[in-house]
């Protein structure tokens, strides 16, 4: 699929002008490119592999009208391009446990970057921009794995109630991406600031600030992940001696995380959910979050989150 707009915004006034020429969209639907156009016998692990794509590219100026046409292409007008590949498989262990391991990469390009130094004698920043090709690329690793597991009451007296069943499904996850900000891939720099009155200082920022799809993050994720879901049903039967499915409990679950890369306060927050369907056709649902960490003083007597867990 493949879109692009073409947009011009012009001030009469002082003949200034916002043009994009073009934007495009580019999307191309999940695919499996390991799949075999004639299948015999079983599926093979890497059929499942699967994958997808969407890119942008956008191409952008604000100028005067009168320098329009004198503008060039690369200095002078705004322009980036991004690629976003996700590549995923599902897989069955023991026949009852789904894996599903992800692979996520994202690639921009730049026509520049800007590089900054410290002029100390004029006391002011100085911008240095680099032009030629420039590519940021991050990525991300993830793999989860679920089931379910069903669980069936029948009362012993009545009848009425026919069963009760109960839908109990866990999920464990773990994503990590490596640190961004390490000087090998050189999307973070840095320099040294002395003011007039002899301080010295470290300035840290990226040279490609302001850019058009923007830049890695800083810092490394390590994050497992825990939830639970639960779903409750009920068969009842009717004066007419059919079954009637009635919904219990919609979804009542629960997510907590551990975050292995950082080095104070790993844990999230416990959040909660639970959501009702009701007979009348209404659903009410209800969301909560409990502080994994306690409440504690400062020197200065202000209340601030501790680094003790509240079960601790």
């Amino acid at each position: 699929t493949l879109s692009g707009t073409f947009n011009l915004a012009q001030n009469v006034r002082d003949s200034s002008l916002s043009l994009t020429l073009p934007s495009l969209d580019i999307s191309l639907a999940r695919f499996y490119p390991f799949k075999r156009k004639k299948a015999a016998g079983k599926e093979r692990w890497y059929e499942k592999i699967a994958m997808s794509y969407t890119g942008s590219l956008s191409n952008s100026i604000s100028t005067k009208e009168n320098l329009l046409f004198k503008s060039n292409i690369i200095k002078d007008w705004r322009n980036g391009m991004r690629h976003n590949i996700p590549i995923n498989a599902t897989f069955s262990l023991f026949n009852y446990i789904n894996i599903t391991p992800q692979f996520t990469f994202t690639d921009r390009m730049y026509t520049h970057k800007v590089m900054k130094s410290w002029d100390e004698e004029k006391q002011v920043e100085q911008n240095d921009t680099v032009w030629g090709f420039h590519n940021v690329y991050n990525y991300s690793m993830s793999v989860s794995a679920n089931t379910k597991l069903y669980g069936f009451y029948t009362p012993l007296f009545g009848k009425k109630i026919q069963t009760i069943r109960h839908v109990f499904t866990p999920t464990v996850s773990f994503s990590y991406a490596p640190d961004f900000s390490t000087p090998r891939y050189g999307y973070y720099a840095s320099y040294v600031k002395t003011d007039k009155d002899g301080n010295v200082s470290t300035v840290n920022y990226s040279p490609y600030n302001g850019s058009l799809y923007g830049v890695p993050g800083k810092g490394k994720t390590g994050n497992v992940s825990m939830d639970i879901s639960n779903n409750i049903e009920m068969k009842i039967r009717t004066k007419n001696d059919s079954v009637k499915k009635i919904s219990l409990i919609d979804e009542l679950g629960a997510n907590l995380s551990y975050n292995m890369a950082a080095k104070s306060r790993p844990w999230s927050d416990l959040s909660t959910r639970i959501r009702i369907k009701t007979p009348w056709n209404y659903t009410f649902s209800m969301n909560a979050v409990f502080a994994t960490y306690a409440y504690e003083f400062d020197d200065k007597g202000r209340v601030r989150v501790g680094d003790k867990t509240e079960w601790s």
